[in-house]
């Protein structure tokens, strides 16, 4: 009698969940994930500090308040940087693997390509929150402990608009991460997806402001670090009249928009 042995064993593409987990290794295996990571919350915090105590001093920024700015504004001066380091990330999490040509056997193990994009967004949501988070309240309790301190007027989180701008830090900066991750996936290279970001979140806001006239000021809210200052600490260019609820949709377009415009990419055009 003879038997049969059947070798040939069904092909399983992985889910959602085992891509996740893909994802994660990937990000958590590399060291200089954490180092950017803890860069993020302690450039937040000793800027924050540093910043304070040259407001209650008197030098650079002046007292909180005399320059037109205010307390919780000097505390979260670090955030400007933060935004920089978490946008690279997001630019890095996207284009990387296209540099190495990797890409192409991460889409061989996962067919369905929809999945990685979705994926490396959650997972690097995942990580940004809590960093952003450590940062931004970091940051306001160094540097309201600092102008405390020195006996200079401090913004309460009980205060009007206080925990609301807090809060808002975080979103925006997960926000512009997820934003240099679409670049990256669209852009398909680490150079050009940093410059882009880059550009229209720091560099093209204020040239638009100053070429255009002043009747454009309702385009220039549309920009999403102008649509930002309506719900954080950051400086805005131009006259901004809209609500923070307004802002945060505006900025979740951009977000969702730009992702899903990656995502159409990624799916329809070979890696």
């Amino acid at each position: 009698m003879s038997t049969t042995v059947d070798l040939v064993t069904p092909l399983r593409r992985p889910g959602l969940s085992a891509t996740l987990r893909s994802e994660w290794i990937k990000l958590a295996s590399l060291r200089s994930s954490w180092l950017t990571l803890a860069a993020t919350a302690i450039v937040m915090v000793v800027i924050g500090a540093v910043a304070a105590a040259a407001s209650a001093s008197g030098e650079a920024v002046g007292a909180p308040g005399s320059d037109g700015s205010d307390p919780l504004s000097t505390v979260l001066t670090g955030a400007n940087f933060a935004m920089l380091i978490l946008g690279v990330l997001g630019c890095l999490t996207g284009a990387r693997e296209y540099g190495s040509r990797m890409i192409t056997t991460t889409f061989v193990a996962t067919p369905r390509r929809w999945r990685v994009v979705a994926a490396k967004a959650l997972v690097l949501t995942t990580v940004v929150v809590p960093v952003a988070a450590i940062g931004t309240f970091g940051a306001y309790a160094a540097g309201t402990a600092v102008l405390e301190g020195a006996g200079e007027p401090t913004v309460a989180l009980s205060d009007s608009g206080a925990l609301g701008s807090l809060l808002g830090m975080v979103l925006w900066l997960t926000c512009v991460s997820l934003l240099g991750l679409a670049l990256g996936f669209l852009l398909r290279s680490t150079a050009s997806s940093i410059g882009s970001l880059l550009g229209v979140v720091l560099i093209l806001p204020p040239i638009a402001g100053a070429l255009l006239p002043d009747s454009t000021d309702a385009v220039l809210q549309a920009l999403p670090s102008n649509a930002a200052a309506a719900f954080t600490t950051i400086t805005a260019t131009g006259d901004i009249d809209i609500s923070g609820a307004v802002g945060v949709v505006i900025v979740l377009a951009w977000t969702v928009g730009l992702l899903a415009v990656a995502l159409r990419r990624v799916v329809t055009q070979d890696a």
